[in-house]
């Protein structure tokens, strides 16, 4: 990673300006081919074959409907409406409260009631939902409660002012229309049954190669501008605590994922020739023992262990179900998945790792001050070849990789430019 690929405040804010500068035009033509598609297709067919009309557009709306379906249903809590007595670590909810009320002041943001959910995600994550008045219910900010366990009260800040950068100020202003988009898609799905006149599974096909253009074409904006948006309200969120706060919680999510990573790979090696676990039944087994909150390794090694000895004598006791698990997975090729677990194996030892720990006072505390986040920085740059973790670093497209967020923290945080489109 080197200083000219990193970006700067000012090209990204005019580069999601003039994404967002044609969006009435972009409208406008959706809602052309909105009236096109109603006057095309033969409403007639619609009403006498409802099934094919029906399939096609669940067909098309169902990525969509999907991700609608997984918000609604993940286990979550209002923030006022958790109890008095649960705790986050060193957090409850009327600390959160005020760490949230300080954040929306910090930032000069209207205090509009906005829910804050508090899910039972053990993954370092969080989430903003906008989705209009119509699915309003579901519209908030969404912290995953181990982030509220492992980070202090300012990197939490720092994660809460990354949502909100998501919800009020960085996105692209053609998303804010997306029912639009949806009803385009509906109808062209319709529109293109009734164009090729398929049946059967050769329609089902037809929509379906129909749906994926659809969506990927949908999609290209997001594709284009996502890093954008991202380091957008990395820079956003920094104004809340500063840069060390946020930098100390890329590190912090960055950690964790590498130990998950080393233990699921572990585990999954060592169980690999056991009939009685499938490789899903071990990373759920993963999921479930990672406790809320700071666990060392080895300790967590452990947990897992016990966790899924108790899967084996649980699947072993349970004849019939252990019977048709058995054989449900018989097929499975065991050596392709050894060869396989091997391969991950070599490709994260092969991960030339930067010992970044070294600046730390104390290596099991990641609290960076200014002048450890700037001699991590030197580091980075002194050996742009070396990689922060050792994890796959499967990227989306969208979010850039946390060496790359860190450098635009770093070399932006004394850009006179407003943070603001």
């Amino acid at each position: 990673m080197n200083r000219q690929a990193v970006p700067k405040r000012d090209a990204l804010l005019g580069q999601l300006r003039r994404a967002n500068q044609y969006t009435a035009v972009w409208v406008a033509m959706r809602v052309i081919a909105i009236v096109g598609l109603l006057a095309f297709i033969r409403w007639d067919q619609v009403f006498f074959a409802p099934i094919v009309s029906v399939t096609a557009c669940l067909i098309i709306v169902g990525p969509f409907a999907m991700e609608l379906l997984r918000t609604w249903g993940q286990r979550k809590k209002r923030l006022e409406d958790i109890k008095d007595s649960t705790r986050f670590g060193d957090l409850d909810k009327y600390k959160l409260q005020t760490l949230y009320r300080e954040t929306l002041q910090r930032l000069k943001l209207p205090d509009e009631r906005l829910p804050v959910y508090v899910t039972n995600d053990k993954s370092l994550n969080a989430g903003a939902v906008r989705l209009g008045r119509l699915f309003g219910r579901l519209n908030g900010i969404y912290l995953h409660r181990q982030v509220l366990h492992k980070l202090r009260g300012d990197e939490v800040q720092a994660i809460m002012g990354h949502e909100l950068g998501h919800y009020y100020r960085f996105y692209l202003a053609d998303q804010r229309f997306r029912l639009l988009t949806l009803l385009l898609g509906a109808l062209l799905g319709v529109f293109v049954v009734q164009l090729t006149d398929a049946q059967g599974y050769l329609g089902l096909i037809i929509v379906s190669a129909t749906s994926s253009a659809f969506w990927f074409v949908s999609g290209i904006p997001t594709m284009r501008h996502g890093r954008a948006i991202e380091h957008l309200c990395d820079d956003f969120g920094s104004q809340v605590q500063g840069i060390e706060s946020f930098i100390s919680s890329l590190l912090k999510i960055g950690l964790d994922e590498e130990m998950r990573c080393s233990i699921e790979l572990e585990v999954m090696a060592m169980h690999v020739d056991n009939e009685l676990l499938s490789p899903a039944e071990v990373a759920a087994a993963v999921e479930k023992s990672i406790p809320y909150g700071h666990a060392a390794e080895p300790e967590l090694f452990d947990t897992v262990t016990r966790e899924l000895k108790n899967r084996t004598q649980a699947n072993r006791k349970a004849s019939l179900s252990g019977f048709i698990n058995y054989l449900r997975e018989s097929d499975r090729d065991e050596g392709d998945l050894k060869e396989r677990l091997e391969q991950q194996a070599r490709q994260l030892n092969q991960i030339d790792r930067l010992e970044w720990e070294s600046i730390l006072d104390d290596p099991q505390d990641v609290r960076l001050n200014e002048r450890q986040t700037e001699r991590l920085v030197q580091l980075m740059l002194a050996a742009p070849e070396k990689s922060l973790f050792r994890t796959p670093g499967h990227q989306d497209g969208i979010h850039p990789p946390v060496a790359l967020r860190i450098l635009y923290l770093w070399q932006n945080r004394n850009s006179t430019t407003e943070l603001s489109l």
